[in-house]
């Protein structure tokens, strides 16, 4: 297998809700992709693992994807995700990406 394509297999996916609009859809996927860049930038480093080659980010859930708890839970995530380094704004993002992250099997 390629690289370029192992890397599009391993590139994870939106899912999102069936009733959700299109227009909806195409604004929550903006946020996505902006949530999925943040999450490389920030977070991969210290959560993704790596199962059989594969690269995988944890499923987190909702509970665990609430506001400020994501900063408090974590006594690392006081200096590894302070408001200086990532906003409340990206913050939101980033839980909006793992959010609609295609769970893992």
């Amino acid at each position: 297998m390629a690289v370029s394509a192992r890397a599009q297999k391993n590139k994870p996916v939106a899912e999102f809700p069936a009733e959700m609009s299109d227009a909806v859809r195409a604004e929550y996927q903006k946020q996505w992709d902006k949530g999925r860049i943040l999450w490389d930038i920030n977070c991969a480093r210290c959560h993704n693992m790596q199962v059989r080659r594969k690269v995988l980010i944890p499923d987190f859930k909702p509970e665990q994807l609430i506001g400020y708890e994501l900063r408090v839970k974590n006594a690392q995530h006081d200096t590894g995700i302070a408001e200086e380094r990532v906003s409340t704004e990206e913050l939101g993002l980033i839980m909006t990406f793992l959010s609609y992250k295609k769970k893992n099997k």
